[in-house]
């Protein structure tokens, strides 16, 4: 469930779903189990009557039968177990201190002191304290140099890959062949990964006078201007920019000799570009960082986005003022615990929430709820709202529905001081196709970043699929993934669609049975892998502490293994077999036909020595064309039999098998858990 479906829990007179928060959940969870015990003694009364009275037919008829079995006897362990849960704490207390267990008493005062630990989420969700010097800063690592094996090495963790060497062989060569070639032509990793500092509007210098440049890559166009408020939308001589060899178009406007920009901060722009069939049109620049729609407009609008001031170390930002992030990254968790999360539908309003909003509300209740981690939908700019994020058009901006680029940066800090780490769910596995607001047909032509034909268009999502073989679609996407952990401090990702990415069937109607020959040949996009092999071995050795989690459905092997074996370098898999499990168990079967052996294979069925995601339910079951795990076991009863006054023999069995599907899950389904709750 949803940060949007929570405010149906929220409250003392409702019973909740969510952990740590239902003070009646003992009780509800004992009421079901006694409820199910009772029903069971009654119907097994019943079913003996119904065998006398076939006794008695029988012997008037004088016909033979079959004697029936009598039903099991009630287990007295289980119905204790369930009738009197809450004497077991004082037995277990009364057993130790009559075994002469000496238990030192707690001074509560003197440990909170002494641990700053004074609530259970101290202890799990520890808070960050500043830095002495006030403003956080991050401390890069350094790019590793590529290992000097063939790309064989991740197979000693499974005999079985070696038939297929040759494949693991050439994926290697082709990595090793681009990394050669960044640091030979475009000075080094660490700066063709920062495109966002040359590229797009940035502030800069040209024959020594300070202004702004605009920098385009657009090969099909024949030339570019850049319009806007600033210009009133009517180019002058100086506003048009020129072409080099590499299809690049480049522009400087220089201050004003008050030293003021020629291009006001949040005031709207657009490139216009005449394509090369010499069709006039506008496009919002690739690498914008703010985009913004008016409430009584269609389309978007680039923004210029340049604060003039900086603010102070974690004061909140004003509309003329950067915010200054002050709290360290939460260090590295050892399992993670992740809600999952939607900025805009987390009111409990109906309305679209805001950064700011999230900040105040939401974060201290997540923490409080157990988890260590937050991974937050829909942040990369979309024009089409109903995507849920999928769909995105300014890679580089942040969604201008819930706010300022700086209070996103405001929520990130906010979410380390309380010892969050905060995942940013990435979209590179396609691009909205939308012309008007995002990157399609740029300069006229259906294969500047992507595919042309049809292999650039996914029939299912209706969407354009990158090149990945492209050079500049390689510097606008690498980048793209730095500029998220740079700029706003994200810690990390969840790669969307990766499955998509890795094949050219884009895993549709396609069934994997694990035979290796479906991950290993011409189906597979080694172009797509070796960018997904570049884009973790660039994350992690610039930023450590940088956790990649991949949304892939395939189980291609060596996926999770590091990229100095030559593996694929994600530190987890999205589990998404056992949220699809309990989708199909609880709309095909009855509680009584579970198949336990079926759930437990689904639950531990990953590769081994690589880490796994496991979780009971997110967006993809919850919003994506189906509905909730509360909603399948509860449903029309959610609405009308929630209060505690109400009893409800449905919401005790839902709430109940609720919770023992979540434990389960917990207990089983991976090395860290994602909850959509």
């Amino acid at each position: 469930m949803t940060a949007s479906n929570m405010s149906s829990f929220v409250g003392t007179q409702h019973r909740h779903l969510i952990p740590g928060r239902c003070s009646n959940a003992a009780g509800l969870f004992r009421k079901s189990l006694s409820a199910q015990v009772s029903r069971r003694s009654i119907a097994a009364q019943r079913h003996q009557g119904r065998n006398v009275v076939s006794a008695k037919a029988s012997s008037t008829s004088k016909v033979t039968k079959a004697k029936e079995p009598s039903p099991q006897a009630e287990n007295p362990t289980l119905a204790a177990t369930a009738e009197e849960p809450a004497e077991t704490p004082g037995r277990v207390d009364s057993g130790i201190l009559e075994g002469g267990v000496s238990v030192a008493l707690l001074d509560k005062a003197k440990d909170v002191e002494e641990t700053g630990i004074s609530s259970p989420e101290d202890y799990w969700t520890p808070l960050r304290p500043p830095p002495s010097k006030g403003e956080y800063k991050d401390q890069y690592g350094t790019l590793s140099p590529v290992p000097q094996h063939d790309g064989t090495e991740c197979l000693k963790t499974d005999d079985t890959l070696w038939t297929h060497a040759e494949h693991f062989k050439y994926r290697w060569n082709v990595y090793k062949t681009i990394r050669q070639q960044i640091d030979e032509n475009e000075g080094g990793m660490d700066k063709f990964t920062q495109g966002y500092k040359y590229y797009g509007l940035n502030r800069g210098e040209h024959d020594g006078k300070v202004g702004i440049w605009y920098r385009e890559w657009a090969p099909g166009a024949r030339a570019v201007a850049l319009v806007g408020e600033f210009n009133n939308w009517d180019p002058q001589a100086e506003h048009w920019a020129s072409r080099n060899n590499f299809g690049v178009w480049q522009l400087f406007l220089p201050d004003t000799a008050e030293g003021v920009a020629a291009i006001p901060h949040r005031t709207k722009i657009k490139t216009r570009l005449e394509t090369a069939y010499g069709e006039w049109v506008e496009r919002i620049p690739a690498w914008i960082t703010w985009a913004t729609q008016e409430w009584n407009e269609i389309q978007f609008n680039g923004v210029y986005y340049n604060p003039s001031k900086k603010g102070k170390p974690g004061e909140l930002p004003a509309a003329d003022t950067s915010y200054t992030f002050r709290y360290p990254r939460p260090e590295r968790p050892r399992a993670l615990r992740i809600y999952e999360c939607h900025i805009g539908m987390s009111s409990e309003e109906p309305r679209v929430n805001s950064y700011l909003d999230f900040r105040m509300t939401m974060l201290p209740r997540i923490r409080k709820l157990g988890y260590n981690a937050i991974q937050i939908m829909a942040l990369q700019e979309h024009a089409y709202y109903g995507s849920f994020g999928y769909h995105v058009t300014n890679f580089f901006a942040a969604s201008s529905r819930f706010g300022t680029p700086d209070e996103l940066k405001a929520l990130v800090d906010e979410a380390h001081r309380l010892g969050l780490v905060v995942l940013i769910d990435i979209v590179h596995s396609h691009a909205s196709k939308n012309t008007n607001d995002g990157i399609n047909m740029f300069d006229g032509t259906d294969s500047m970043y992507f595919h042309g034909g049809s292999r650039g268009y996914h029939w299912m999502w209706d969407s354009r699929c990158f090149n990945y073989g492209n050079w500049e679609t390689l510097r606008f996407l690498l980048s793209n993934a730095r500029w998220w952990v740079d700029e706003y401090k994200f810690d990390g990702f969840r790669f969307d669609g990766v499955t998509s990415m890795m094949y050219h069937h884009h895993g549709l109607q396609m069934a994997f049975t694990g035979n290796y020959d479906e991950y290993f040949g011409m189906a597979t996009d080694v172009e797509a892998v070796v960018y997904l092999m570049l884009m973790n071995t660039m994350i992690h050795d610039y930023f450590p502490t940088a956790i990649t989690i991949g949304e892939d459905v395939s189980g291609m092997p060596t996926f999770c293994r590091p990229i100095a074996e030559g593996g694929v370098g994600f530190d987890y898999r999205l589990q998404m077999a056992i949220a699809d499990k309990w989708i199909e168990i609880l709309g095909k079967y009855r509680d009584q036909d579970w198949d336990m052996g079926n759930i437990i294979h689904t639950l531990t069925n990953r590769r081994y020595a690589e880490p796994c995601v496991g979780y009971a339910e997110s967006h993809d079951q919850a919003l994506v064309g189906d509905k909730t795990i509360a909603f399948w076991l509860m449903d029309k009863d959610m609405y009308d039999a929630m209060s505690l006054d109400k009893p409800s023999s449905v919401v005790d069995r839902g709430i109940a098998l609720h919770k023992m599907i979540r434990l389960i899950t917990l207990t089983l389904g991976g090395t860290s858990q994602d909850s959509d709750v």
